[in-house]
C-alpha cells in the first residue's frame, strides 16, 4: 500500500495550527465562531453532516473541564485560594473559556477525525475510486 500524501503527523500539525487538515490552508473559519463550511483553498467540506458539531463540542469540554479546572482545584487544595475564589473562577472558567478556544476545539476535532480516518481526506484518497468526501 502506498503511503499517503498527508501524514498523521502533517494532520496533527495542521490541527494545533487552525489549518486544513488536507491541504494546509488558511482561513478554516469566517470568523471567531464561523467556520468555513468548505476549505477556501482545497475545498475540502469541514462541516461534514448533521452531529458533526459533537467532536468539537467535546474537544471543547474536555480542555475547559480537564486542562482549566484541575488547576484551580490543585491550589484550592494547597491553600492558596479560598472555596469562595474557586467557585467564582470556576464559574468565569466555565462561561469564558469554551468562547475562547472555540476555533481550536474544532481544529482538534478535524484533525482528530482525519487522523483516525486519514483516508478519508481527498489527498490520501487520489487511488481510490470508493472514497467519497460528501459521505
Amino acid at each position: 500500500m502506498p503511503s499517503p500524501s498527508v501524514s498523521r503527523l502533517q494532520i496533527v500539525l495542521r490541527g494545533l495550527t487552525n489549518r486544513c487538515p488536507n491541504c494546509g490552508g488558511r482561513p478554516i473559519f469566517r470568523s471567531w465562531i464561523k467556520l468555513h463550511y468548505r476549505c477556501p483553498q482545497c475545498a475540502l467540506k469541514l462541516f461534514r453532516s448533521d452531529g458533526f458539531f459533537l467532536g468539537a463540542m467535546v474537544w471543547n469540554y474536555g480542555l475547559t473541564v480537564f486542562g482549566c479546572l484541575p488547576p484551580l482545584v490543585a491550589l484550592h487544595m494547597m491553600g492558596v485560594i479560598s472555596l469562595t475564589t474557586l467557585a467564582v473562577l470556576g464559574v468565569l472558567v466555565g462561561v469564558v473559556v469554551p468562547p475562547v478556544i472555540y476555533p481550536w476545539a474544532w481544529s482538534l476535532w478535524l484533525m482528530s477525525y482525519y487522523w483516525a480516518l486519514p483516508h478519508e481526506l481527498p489527498a490520501n484518497a487520489q487511488d481510490d475510486p470508493n472514497v467519497d468526501e460528501d459521505e
